[in-house]
């Protein structure tokens, strides 16, 4: 969504950083447990990354939906900016397109 983005992801959890594509301020996702991490079921080393790498797919798509609302994209840009960049009294524009 945003130009830049962070994982901060690791074995037991799922994380992301989002940043203002105007000032750069970040926005951080809720994290969320992966839940075959502390599943002792799993002893495949294949099966296990394979489950890890598709909730990581399904957390960063929830996370990046969840950025959507912390972010606007500006109507003539098409920059995705903070509410401190953003102005809505101008017709949906950021602040360097106003």
């Amino acid at each position: 969504m945003t130009k830049k983005s962070t994982d901060h992801s690791d074995t037991g959890h799922f994380s992301f950083s989002f940043f203002c594509d105007s000032c750069g301020k970040e926005w951080i996702s809720l994290e969320k447990a992966f839940s075959g991490g502390a599943c002792e079921r799993v002893q495949n080393n294949t099966a296990l990354l394979l489950l890890w790498s598709n909730e990581h797919r399904i957390a960063f798509e929830e996370a990046n939906l969840d950025a959507r609302m912390k972010f606007n994209r500006c109507t003539k840009c098409g920059k995705w900016v903070c509410n401190d960049c953003f102005s809505c009294a101008e017709d949906g524009v950021c602040k360097e397109c106003k």
